[in-house]
């Protein structure tokens, strides 16, 4: 009788253990998780999209004399959104190949699908001050 009185005092700490156990093993997953969650709520930029190469790529392309009003967020995970204002000097009968080749950037190197891209041939009021992204061309009134 003695001997079944200790293996049964010898094994309760195991049950609290394995909880513990597996507590801490759901815990950084759960920080994760909750960490996405915000972002997406919140609409962050992804962590997946180097926001500092975006601007770079967009900057490179031919045409593009600035940008301004950048903006990168996901609505669920894997479905990046961008909004951004490209101010060109390029005649506006050359405005659809530009769009198109800032699009084909966008999806090619950056996987994003969904963009909403405004061409000005000057930048909005305020974008230099805002944004200091625009430096060659003056800013003139501009709604939206």
């Amino acid at each position: 009788m003695k001997k079944s009185v200790f293996v049964k005092l010898t094994w309760t700490w195991v049950d609290p253990a394995i909880a513990v156990g597996i507590g801490l093993w759901v815990l950084p997953r759960t920080w994760t998780l909750l960490k996405a969650s915000f972002n997406v709520l919140l609409e962050g930029v992804p962590d997946d999209v180097p926001l500092a190469d975006v601007r770079a790529a967009l900057l490179a392309l031919p045409d593009v004399d600035a940008i301004h009003d950048l903006h990168v967020w996901a609505i669920t995970s894997g479905r990046t959104s961008l909004t951004v204002h490209v101010v060109t000097d390029a005649a506006p009968a050359a405005w659809p190949v530009l769009l198109a080749r800032v699009r084909a950037l966008l999806e090619q190197q950056f996987d994003i699908g969904h963009s909403t891209v405004q061409i000005e041939s000057v930048p909005c009021v305020g974008a230099d001050a805002v944004h200091g992204e625009t430096e060659k061309v003056p800013a003139v009134e501009h709604r939206h």
